[in-house]
């Protein structure tokens, strides 16, 4: 599962004066203005994230070190079912729509944080005026429909949800049919995974691949975060080779041509249409922006932007571009960007910590990655994915 998970916005962990917190960039303004309003009506009246910041189109937040009802959902599932969440979410959401009159319709248990004690709701963007059966007969719906579907402690938590919030069989089975709509409507897309990591290494003096960041060396960071976007099909440029299922080492077929080379042979080897790219030396990159730049794709080239700075190395391919590399590097080396006039280019624009990008180029800027990570560690704040 992806931390800090949101379809529409782009959500990080950061550091507010020494405490954890979450930053939520908002793709709508209208989104920030309702999520900010209920935030400001609810406050000291139900259980919510504090909101430590708000400034037009992002909201800081509190950082709630507590598993979501979905986690809670799969605990349960191994270990035995409690009806405590359960009950105090139907109780929530009826205080909820008594105060405000405003529930969420989406169903997603991702949205709700159990701290074992009490619920705590997040993404408030996404309550609408609607009744408590609408509201409830969605969160069973979607409940029942996570994988695998139908087990004893999904049917109990949906019976105690339906009990409490009064909801019937038929709403439920009209929410389940409008939730299948929604989720049949999206058009997948299989992506392939490449990791350049043939570099020279010459101011770093050594293989940045190899390089120990916490407990995983940088290779290993970066084929986590394309695991962790479902990707099963992982390519390696150069670097060591990974005995996993799934990933494979693909050689440059024109040595010594730099990133463009190295992604020339990965992009036509690749399985898949399409190719999420990271380069092996920006380990906090963080995943859920690589999940936003996978949504954002429309074809061609999508780079990662950050203000006026480009990151080509941090991107979607189209893996059909291997045609268009081969005649700019055949003779010799070119820069990525020359790959601009080749064909579509477009950007995904990042929004989060600065400080996430940072490139591993030489043993002080490694240190000071290593630092970030430490201090990030050490306040139980979750940086690298």
């Amino acid at each position: 599962m992806i931390p800090f998970f949101s379809r529409r916005n782009q959500v990080y962990p950061v550091l507010r004066q020494g405490r954890g917190a979450v930053e939520k960039h908002f793709l709508s303004l209208e989104d920030w203005r309702r999520e900010d309003a209920l935030y400001t009506l609810l406050k000291d009246l139900l259980p919510l994230p504090e909101v430590l910041e708000s400034r037009p189109g992002c909201l800081t937040l509190s950082l709630c070190p507590a598993p979501t009802l979905l986690e809670v959902l799969e605990e349960q599932e191994r270990s035995e079912f409690s009806p405590l969440p359960w009950k105090s979410l139907g109780a929530w959401l009826r205080r909820c729509g008594a105060l405000c009159g405003r529930l969420p319709l989406d169903g997603n248990l991702r949205n709700f944080l159990w701290d074992g004690g009490q619920i705590l709701a997040l993404d408030l963007e996404s309550f609408h005026t609607a009744p408590l059966t609408e509201c409830g007969a969605a969160i069973i719906a979607a409940l029942l429909s996570y994988k695998p579907e139908g087990t004893p402690v999904k049917r109990m938590a949906a019976a105690l949800l339906a009990a409490e919030l009064e909801v019937t069989d038929r709403a439920i089975g009209a929410a389940a049919e409008a939730l299948a709509l929604r989720r049949g409507g999206g058009k997948a897309c299989a992506f392939s995974g490449i990791v350049l990591a043939g570099g020279m290494s010459r101011r770093m003096g050594r293989n940045k691949d190899g390089l120990m960041l916490g407990d995983k060396t940088l290779l290993q960071w970066q084929v986590g975060k394309l695991r962790s976007l479902g990707i099963t099909d992982i390519l390696i440029s150069g670097g060591q080779h990974l005995s996993q299922p799934g990933i494979r080492t693909v050689p440059d077929i024109f040595p010594r041509r730099g990133p463009l080379g190295g992604l020339h042979a990965c992009l036509k080897e690749a399985e898949n249409p399409q190719c999420v790219v990271l380069s092996v030396d920006v380990p906090l990159v963080p995943v859920n922006a690589l999940a936003q730049l996978c949504r954002s794709y429309g074809g061609g080239v999508t780079a990662l932007r950050c203000g006026e700075k480009t990151e080509p190395l941090i991107g979607v391919y189209a893996s059909g571009l291997s045609a268009k590399i081969y005649p700019l590097i055949e003779k010799g080396g070119a820069p990525v960007r020359s790959l601009q006039t080749a064909g579509r280019w477009e950007f995904f624009d990042y929004l989060g910590p600065v400080e996430y990008l940072r490139n591993c180029n030489t043993p002080e800027s490694f240190q000071a990655v290593k630092d970030l990570l430490e201090a990030y560690t050490e306040k139980g704040v979750p940086l690298c994915f």
